[in-house]
């Protein structure tokens, strides 16, 4: 075999120089030249001499597709062969020959290659770099978009490794070319990269072949390999990027992984890979315990997950990266953070090493302080994980589910279990004895185990995804009782606000409504009639992009669409009335009508302040009322939303008329230096206010009807507060028939 970058070569190429009158007084040594007649060589420099005894050799030069003869001075261009399939068997026959000839010279060169390869390699990189064509510059280009996720192309191990009995034939590698990534996290450009060809017995045999990372997210490009095995050991030697410290390495690191490079056009370095390159060679070559590599190799690899407490593995530990998109790939990124934790570069090296050599004889990790030490620096940096994501995210887009997995292996070091769908929920108390973190609670949201908030300590019960918008009522609170919603998980009890609530909880379910459906858009409403009125028991929600009077005068609360499904929607003035937004500004006296329909649907219309007044005295009266600030009309609010203010104001909604206390749309007029008001939208909670069909004094202002969460009573404001250009509920009553 010709080794590309052997001293044998070197000297060869020198004598070549010689032979063709170059320099004279060179004083390079001659080598023994062992191509036979008809085998093929890369380039000219690796003819060899042309010496007596080689007289009438033909060696095929790949670089320039023809044949040399050695003649009686030199080697001489003979031109192209006779044809591509002669070429191939020669090649073919050339490889055999030297393969069963490989003698002690060979070998020696072999020792001396790799012992001279620090100064004489480089020369012949320097020259295999000048030598490449445009077609290997473009697989390099496509290369690097191609190593980060090379993943997702990989065959699953389980389907293909072949029985542990079974002999498998090793397959030779001839001039390929590999992409990869070396990864702990990213390793740095100019990180130096070596492959070491192994033997049958995954011994070294001498060959090796180096190059660099070329970008920083640890992407290279090989150089031409050639190998007769298979198999390999490859190395990554530099700085990295420490996802926990979110920067470069201060030192730096080796990572080893063992790959098999038959049937891919890429292989990646990480820290799986380096945990089991040594118990990959104890399962073959030193126990014997598989008779072949792929066997030895996926064992191995399944024994480092199931370390971690992770079950499976889909994929050969050389086709994971941290940035792509298998659940392996997720557990890759998991176990370089966690062997990372807080440790230093060079305690992190201890630390592989240490677990590396652990693995070899057993497959065990029998250092149950190293676990435990871990799993206690994953809880206490549990918020940490969502920068480390958003870190990583800026690097790369692909950022799999490491959290699960780390999870997954707090879980199991803990004795907690697996926080999945059935545990969601639960608070558990830390028992092991080893850890830091004894005599803690932890709660299991989602898919991970996290450290519950004050909140849900306080109420013992835990706020996580699996029981979003769950509501827990505070029966201990100092006033009266409080309810609480779970918003989101993570912990986020929070009061409940308005629009927690759907609309129908908003109705006095002992009251008997009507319902009415605007034919509009399909909506339906309910209805309750007071006294000789007819009242929608809800805020429109009527909507229409096409009419011009809606456009940038209707909101949903804070913009978002479903609260619109609870509260109605608020319009401006001129919306609600239906009329140009052009009257904002000015009187549209002349075109109010009596009924005025404006929005409402067929056969109902804006209520005027005459139908408001008469709602508020049927209330007033029924409730017999002494005073007008105390004429229980507060009694028209729903029983639900409002601020607690004190045992007057609130209401038990008996009329039905369920006024939800919805907020409103404050635009150019809101002032964060008042109490209320203060926001674009604002006062959900505090204030139900409701457009009526009349002009105030002024022609920028309308009047409009409230109430307030501190009094008990409906009123209304017709000189302040009431720009046409507010956000207010609408409610429509029945025509009169």
């Amino acid at each position: 075999m010709k080794m590309k970058f052997s001293l044998q070569a070197m000297v060869a190429s020198s004598a070549l120089l010689i032979a063709c009158g170059g320099d004279s007084t060179s004083t390079k040594p001659e080598a023994k030249d062992t191509l036979a007649d008809g085998s093929s060589v890369e380039t000219i420099y690796d003819l060899g001499k042309c010496t007596s005894d080689r007289i009438g050799d033909v060696i095929f030069v790949e670089e320039e597709g023809v044949n040399y003869e050695c003649t009686k001075k030199d080697w001489k261009d003979i031109g192209e062969p006779e044809s591509s399939a002669s070429k191939e068997d020669k090649s073919s026959s050339s490889k055999v020959k030297s393969s069963e000839s490989k003698d002690d010279d060979s070998s020696s060169s072999k020792d001396k290659s790799s012992d001279s390869k620090d100064d004489e390699s480089s020369s012949s990189k320097d020259k295999s770099s000048d030598s490449k064509d445009s077609s290997s510059e473009s697989k390099k280009d496509d290369s690097s978009s191609s190593t980060a996720t090379s993943s997702s192309s990989v065959p699953e191990s389980s389907s293909s490794v072949q029985g542990a009995n079974e002999t498998v034939e090793n397959v030779a590698i001839s001039k390929k070319t590999f992409t990869g990534v070396a990864e702990k996290g990213p390793f740095a450009s100019g990180t130096a990269i070596k492959l070491s060809e192994l033997d049958d017995v995954l011994d070294p045999t001498g060959t090796t072949f180096e190059w660099e990372v070329t970008s920083e997210l640890g992407e290279y490009t090989s150089a031409k390999v050639t190998l007769k095995s298979q198999y390999a050991l490859m190395q990554a030697n530099g700085y990295y990027y420490n996802e926990n410290t979110y920067k470069k390495s201060a030192g730096q690191l080796t990572l080893k992984s063992l790959v098999d490079l038959s049937d891919r056009n890429s292989a990646n370095i990480n820290v799986l890979g380096h945990l089991a390159h040594k118990r990959i060679i104890n399962l073959f070559a030193e126990s014997g315990k598989y008779k072949n590599v792929p066997a030895a190799k996926a064992a191995a690899e399944k024994e480092v997950l199931a370390a971690f407490g992770w079950s499976g593995n889909n994929h050969a530990f050389e086709d994971l990266s941290i940035f792509g998109s298998y659940e392996d790939d997720a557990k890759l990124l998991a176990a370089s953070i966690l062997l990372q934790g807080g440790l230093s570069d060079a305690d992190l090296t201890s630390r592989l090493t240490t677990l590396a050599t652990d693995f070899e004889d057993d497959g065990r990790w029998s250092d149950s302080a190293a676990k435990v030490a871990m799993a206690d620096w994953a809880m206490k940096n549990d918020s940490n994980l969502t920068v480390i994501r958003t870190k990583l995210t800026a690097m790369n887009s692909s950022v799999p589910n490491f959290e699960k997995y780390i999870s997954m292996f707090v879980g199991e070091i803990y004795g907690i279990g697996v926080c999945d769908t059935k545990q969601d929920g639960m608070m558990i108390k830390m028992t092991n004895a080893y850890s830091d973190n004894l005599g803690k609670t932890y709660v299991c949201d989602g898919d991970r185990w996290r450290l519950p908030k004050s909140i849900e300590n306080s109420f013992k019960t835990a706020c996580t995804k699996g029981n979003n918008k769950k509501t827990f009522t505070d029966m201990n609170s100092s006033s009266s009782p409080i309810t609480y919603v779970c918003d989101g998980g993570n912990g986020n009890w929070r009061k409940m606000g308005v629009y927690d609530f759907s609309k129908s909880a908003y109705l006095n379910s002992e009251m008997e409504y009507g319902e009415i459906k605007d034919s509009r858009d399909g909506k339906t409403y309910k209805t309750i009639t007071i006294g000789l009125q007819t009242w929608m028991a809800e805020n429109l929600n009527y909507y229409d992009e096409d009419n011009a009077n809606l456009v940038e005068n209707a909101w949903c609360y804070k913009n978002v669409k479903d609260n619109c499904e609870v509260g109605g929607r608020l319009y401006s003035w001129t919306a609600a009335m239906n009329l140009d937004s052009k009257y904002l500004k000015t009187s549209a006296a002349a075109l109010i009508e009596s009924p005025h329909r404006g929005l409402c649907p067929e056969k109902w219309h804006v209520p005027d302040t005459a139908e408001w007044r008469q709602l508020k005295t049927y209330v007033a009266k029924m409730e017999t009322a002494s005073t007008m600030t105390n004429d229980h009309t507060g009694k028209l609010k729903s029983s639900r939303g409002w601020v607690g203010y004190s045992t007057i104001s609130q209401s038990t909604n008996e009329y039905g008329f369920s006024a939800i206390p919805t907020g409103a749309y404050y635009g150019i007029h809101a002032d964060p230096t008042d109490n209320y008001s203060r926001y674009l939208f604002d006062d959900a909670g505090y204030f139900a206010n409701f457009w009526s069909a009349n002009e105030a004094s002024k022609s920028t202002g309308a009047i409009y009807w409230f109430l307030d969460y501190r009094y008990n009573y409906i009123s209304y404001y017709y000189s302040s507060y009431n720009e046409k250009d507010r956000g207010f509920s609408l409610r429509c009553v029945k025509d009169k028939e």
